[in-house]
Order: structure tokens, then C-alpha cells, then sequence
């Protein structure tokens, strides 16, 4: 029989606050317990710095120049096959459950992409998803998976937390947050447009409460996916899994300016290093850590391979690189993440003030990371170049002093 695979999307999902990627808080027991038995890829870059040219990139093996999802808002990618159409194609059952289901709908990625079934999960008030959350989708995909188990099976749950608002259940803010009450963990959230606008401002004292709920809502997803993990194990399912763990992209949190939040219009690397954490005990070794370059939609040519897919124009609109060549030993040659022009965050803006000048975020972005260099360029001349060995956290950009090194990764980003 052929393996399962659930593909679980933590949306927002910065590596860095993983405690398995050596965050000092504990947010993470649970996936903590499915990285020690599994492969963690510690430099893994989604190719997007937003749910949907990420979500596209990840279902056919392509760069976000390579599908052009993302400018438009349309998901409509050209090539003709994507994960979930090839799993159907080898006889899995599919199913999707899915937070966000008004955008699945909207852009295509639904029922004439290769699911069986899609659900998708909706809430009546903040508080209702404050309390509930990823739990009704996780509930949901685990009834599927009891009616479904004796049969091969492709599952993909994309969870919301811990995207914006940053607001956990009072146990999580609790064990996070301190003596913050719910009511200020709401009050506290901001408008992300006015903070890019400069309207509104966030003070350091209120971006660490922030960052303190953000860890909150990742320890409560943790928490929620443990009863996942749970289940398949009692089940027996779970060493007949490939379970794979990972994020659409990241999320600033103050700390680069002019003032970048949450994700878009920018791609450094709270925005693009996520976590990619893989369990097999057949197919991926346990307790491994890979230090090698590699991206999230990488995950599509790998389980190409895991189904021996054969197929030549499969393969040819594939971009990305095997996971198995870094598990070898085997470097990839560069990682490069894109942002197109920002159409939905200028109507957002103007909303806010008709009159603002949003000519400083029209740009194109590209991002390219070679060994330990990080090349960023934009589409108005601006290049930033960052060592991200010695400089990790992006602070001291050598555009101006390593200028034989800018015009390297220039041409690299040029011929690709």
C-alpha cells in the first residue's frame, strides 16, 4: 500500500519561534515530538511572502515566475497538473479542510484541482475563532481519516493560526502573555495598513506583547495538532504517513522599517524562513537536522518521486529540487522568493485615506540567497545585500561595500 501523506500549512508560521528550530520558549511540544522522530530542513525559504502565490508555487513545483499567481489575485496557474490532480491520478482518495474557504473558492483551487472533497470552516465572531480555531477543521480531518484509513490517502489541512490577529485562548496568553487579559490581547492588535501607512504607530512595549501572543497562537495550533498526531498514532496510521509540517511564509514583527508587518511588500527573512519538518520512518531519517538551502515547493518533486511518477510533462513544468539531493549531502544552487506588484494593498490603503501616496510600495521584489549571501532587488533600483551568517537578523545591508558580490548575485538573478 502506498504511503499517506498530510501536508499541514501553519499560516504565518515564522521558523525562528519554533522551539525545534531552537527557540528558547516551549511553543512546540507536539511538532518538538514529530521533528525527533523525523527530518527538520532548518533553511527552508517559501518562494512567496503570501498565502496565495505560496500555496500556488507549493502545488506545481514552481517559482511565482514561473505560475504568475499573485499580482491579479487569480489562481490560475497554466500548467495542467498540480499535487493534489497527480495523488488523484495514483489512485489516492483527496480531501482538503481549510480555514479560509471563501479564498479556495475564489481562486480556483478547489474541486477542479483534483479534490475529492473540500471543506472549509467558517466562524460567527471573533471570539467563536478565538476559542475553536483550527480545531474544526483538525476534527473534521480526523473523521475523514477514520472513514477513509484503509485506502491510500493525500490530506491537506491548512490552519490559520498564528496569523494576525494575534490573539490565543486565555490559557495560551496566560502561559505566554502573563497577566494580560483577553480584552487588551484584542485591544492591542493593529491595523496593519495604517502601521505600513504611518498613520498608526506601535510602540517596543506593545510589539513585545505582540510577539508574546504570536508564540501563544503557535503553542495553541501545537496544541491543537497534537490531537491530530495522537490520533494517528492510536490508529497505526502514523508510521504509514508521510507527515509533513510546514508554512505558506512568515510574518514581520517590527523589525524593519519603513514600517514592515505581517507579510507583503517585503521579502526578508521573518517574511520567507519557514519551518519544513518531515516524518517517515522509512523515507526520511529520524533526528535529523539539514542544514543544506532548500524551499517549500521543493516538497513537489520529492513526492514525485516517493509515487515514481514517470510522467515527462509532469516533470518538465517542475522548478524546484528533490528534498532527497539535500538529504544526500547535495547543496542547491540558490533559493529565490518574489513578490509581484502589491494591487490588493494599494486598494486597501486608498481605502483608508484616497489621498495617500502609495508610490513608495509599487514595486516588484526578488530575493536571492546563495550559500551565505542574500541578494534583494527591486523593481525602482534599490539592492540590499546582507551575509546572513554574521548578519542574520538583516540589520547591516554591504550593497555599498561588497559591490563585486552585488553584481555576482545581480547576474545570477538576471539568468535565472
Amino acid at each position: 500500500m502506498k504511503p499517506n501523506i498530510i501536508l499541514i500549512i501553519m499560516d504565518v508560521q515564522r521558523a525562528s519561534n519554533l522551539h525545534c528550530y531552537g527557540y528558547e520558549k516551549e511553543t512546540t511540544p507536539n511538532i518538538d515530538r514529530m521533528a525527533e522522530e523525523g527530518t527538520v530542513f532548518l533553511r527552508c525559504i517559501s518562494p512567496g511572502v503570501w498565502t496565495l502565490p505560496s500555496h500556488a508555487s507549493l502545488f506545481t513545483g514552481r517559482y511565482v515566475c514561473g505560475h504568475g499567481v499573485g499580482a491579479r489575485y487569480n489562481y490560475k496557474p497554466v500548467e495542467k497538473y498540480t499535487l493534489t490532480e497527480i495523488f488523484k491520478a495514483k489512485g489516492y482518495r483527496t480531501a482538503g479542510f481549510c480555514n479560509r474557504g471563501h479564498w479556495w473558492a475564489r481562486y480556483g483551487i478547489r474541486d477542479d484541482r483534483g479534490f475529492d472533497e473540500f471543506h472549509t470552516f467558517t466562524f460567527s465572531s471573533l471570539r467563536e475563532w478565538v476559542e475553536v480555531g483550527s480545531s474544526k477543521e483538525i476534527s473534521a480531518a480526523i473523521e475523514w481519516i477514520k472513514r477513509n484509513k484503509n485506502i491510500s490517502f493525500f490530506v491537506f489541512i491548512n490552519c490559520l493560526e498564528p496569523h494576525l490577529p494575534y490573539i490565543p485562548p486565555e490559557e495560551f496568553i496566560k502561559k505566554f502573555a502573563g497577566d494580560m487579559s483577553l480584552e487588551e490581547a484584542e485591544k492591542i492588535q493593529p491595523n496593519i495598513w495604517k502601521v505600513r501607512m504611518g498613520v498608526e504607530k506601535i510602540s517596543a512595549e506593545r510589539w513585545r506583547k505582540l510577539r508574546d501572543l504570536y508564540d501563544g497562537e503557535t503553542a495553541c495550533l501545537d496544541y491543537r495538532l497534537g490531537k491530530l498526531f495522537t490520533f494517528l498514532e492510536e490508529e497505526n496510521l502514523i508510521d504509514k504517513t508521510i507527515l509533513i509540517i510546514t508554512s505558506d511564509h512568515g510574518d514581520e514583527q517590527g523589525e524593519h522599517y519603513p514600517p514592515h508587518i505581517a507579510h507583503q511588500l517585503h521579502l526578508y527573512q521573518p517574511g520567507i524562513h519557514v519551518p519544513l519538518i518531515i516524518r517517515h520512518p522509512e523515507i526520511f531519517p529520524q533526528r535529523e537536522k539539514i542544514e543544506s538551502l532548500v524551499q517549500t515547493h521543493d516538497i513537489f518533486p520529492t513526492l514525485l518521486e516517493v509515487l515514481e511518477v514517470k510522467s515527462i510533462d509532469v516533470w518538465k513544468q517542475c522548478q524546484a529540487v528533490s528534498l532527497f539531493n539535500a538529504l544526500k549531502g547535495q547543496e542547491r544552487e540558490y533559493a529565490l522568493a518574489e513578490y509581484q506588484k502589491p494591487l490588493l494593498a494599494f486598494e486597501r490603503m486608498l481605502n483608508i485615506d484616497p489621498d495617500y501616496d502609495f508610490r513608495k510600495w509599487y514595486k516588484s521584489i526578488k530575493a536571492l540567497i546563495v550559500g551565505e549571501y542574500k541578494y534583494i532587488w527591486y523593481s525602482t533600483g534599490e539592492e540590499e545585500l546582507y551575509n546572513l551568517k554574521e548578519d542574520p537578523l538583516e540589520q547591516n545591508n554591504l550593497a555599498d561595500i561588497e559591490t563585486g558580490k552585488v553584481e555576482e548575485m545581480r547576474k545570477k538573478l538576471y539568468s535565472i
